[in-house]
């Protein structure tokens, strides 16, 4: 960030970022010191007073007056500020000047008498009794105006200032309330992810086999509306498999699952899927592995038997 002590910035740079001749990293990095570094605000607003105070007075070149009215015109609080200093300017020049006072005439030597002179000389002081005191408030006038101008032209400064800061506040206001609405989305996210694992129950489901073996039991207390099953597998044969949920008293299918992937256990492989308990009685249930192979062929690879309980 450029700062008030950098040589490199002299007036004459100020006053190109004041036309808009800066790229825009530099004139990013004066913006960003003119509300940091109150000095280079300080100075800032000397260079455009200056450019204001050259564009009124005739005292600029060509090119330069027509960047400014180009840029710097094209703003109403800019054109107020030139506005604000032409009348200035014009209420000086309008502004009385003091007459000279002409010499003394030399005293009239005693042998001389000069009566029409001394008549004159005490005409003029007469004037001079009335003319002096309406100099001195005139001159208080100007004073005075000139005083209550300065002051009018802080004020404007100051209120440009409190402006600027009022846009950086708000702009900070709005960057944290963005930062809380994320905040607030991702303590949603949480909480909903934890009330989802909350509710779903976990299993390890091993095939059947010939064997007589006992049944898996899978106790559902009240909550869990899924079951996340792992369907052990002893080999992949296949890319792809889809499971079925039946009833094995009546052979129907009650549910079934997208395309699924094996994953290595150690040991073995395992197909996971999430089936929905809510709707489920408890009783005897089969699911049914399926291998997808190619052509869409397919064939079912094993079947996993268990029971039902709770709620």
């Amino acid at each position: 960030m450029p700062c008030s002590g950098d040589p490199a910035l002299d007036d004459q740079q100020l006053a190109r970022y004041v036309l808009g001749l800066l790229p825009d990293e530099e004139a990013e990095r004066l913006d960003e010191a003119s509300i940091a570094d109150d000095e280079m605000a300080a100075r800032l607003r000397n260079v455009e007073n200056d450019l204001v105070d050259a564009y009124v007075s005739s005292t600029m070149d060509r090119d330069t007056r027509m960047r400014f009215e180009a840029v710097y015109l094209g703003s109403a609080r800019r054109r107020e500020r030139v506005a604000f200093a032409r009348r200035f300017l014009a209420a000086v020049d309008r502004a009385p000047r003091p007459p000279s006072v002409p010499a003394a005439p030399a005293p009239p030597r005693p042998s001389e008498p000069q009566p029409v002179r001394s008549t004159v000389n005490a005409g003029v002081a007469r004037r001079s009794r009335f003319v002096r005191p309406l100099q001195a408030a005139a001159a208080l006038l100007l004073v005075a105006c000139g005083v209550l101008l300065f002051a009018n032209f802080r004020l404007l400064n100051r209120l440009d200032e409190a402006r600027r800061h009022l846009t950086e506040q708000q702009r900070r206001a709005q960057t944290l309330a963005s930062g809380l609405n994320d905040a607030r989305a991702a303590n949603a996210a949480a909480a909903d992810a934890l009330e989802r694992a909350r509710a779903t129950l976990a299993v390890v489901l091993l095939p059947q086999t010939r064997a007589i073996g006992p049944v898996a039991t899978i106790a559902v207390s009240r909550g869990v509306d899924r079951i996340a099953l792992e369907l052990r597998v002893e080999t992949q044969e296949f890319a792809r498999y889809q499971a079925s949920l039946k009833n094995p008293r009546t052979n129907r299918v009650l549910w079934h699952s997208t395309a699924l992937r094996a994953a290595s256990v150690p040991g073995a492989f395992s197909v996971s899927i999430v089936i929905p308990a809510a709707d489920l009685p408890p009783q005897h249930y089969a699911l049914e592995l399926i291998g997808v192979g190619a052509a869409d062929r397919r064939e079912i690879v094993a079947t996993y038997v268990f029971q039902l309980e709770g709620r």
